[in-house]
């Protein structure tokens, strides 16, 4: 006795096929995966590489905060811009394969630096005195706030806002 079930093979092929398809833009849990990139990240990172400049990097500010290159020099692509309050930089640093920005000014004679992904979340902040060693920023309140200022400087300068 044969059982006949209603799908043809060339439908059951044509499903094979497109299945993996629909599967491309969703993790294994179903969800769909969250670009990397914001859209003012992303801007950010195209100023960047059109209008800023290849520069290396002291490597033990960078090291406290997980980026090394093995006890060298970072390289990054950084653009500069002086605004009221002095100097205000942004490095793109893309030693681990992915974007990342450092942003960084000088308060004095103590360097205040925040890395950041391009959805412009805190990781990590050190200050780096002149004349000493940096330091993690332990003061969360304070480091959240410096590095409210220094996107907030950069926001104003994205174009295509």
């Amino acid at each position: 006795m044969t059982c006949s079930v209603g799908f043809s093979r060339r439908a059951l092929l044509g499903a094979g096929l497109l299945l993996p398809l629909g599967a491309c833009d969703q993790n294994i849990f179903g969800r769909r995966k969250s670009n990397t990139l914001s859209p003012r990240g992303d801007r950010l990172v195209r100023l960047i590489q059109n209008t800023g400049t290849d520069n290396m990097m002291a490597p033990e500010a960078l090291a406290l905060m997980g980026i090394t290159n093995e006890g060298r020099d970072i390289p990054v692509r950084q653009l500069a811009a002086d605004g009221r309050d002095g100097r205000y930089v942004v490095s793109l640093v893309n030693i681990r394969k992915i974007h990342e920005f450092v942003f960084h000014r000088r308060q004095g004679d103590m360097l205040i630096l925040h890395l950041s992904d391009t959805r412009f979340a805190r990781l990590q902040s050190v200050r780096y005195p002149r004349n000493g060693k940096p330091s993690i920023i332990t003061d969360t309140a304070y480091a959240e706030d410096d590095f409210q200022q220094q996107i907030a400087f950069w926001f104003d300068r994205i174009p295509g806002r």
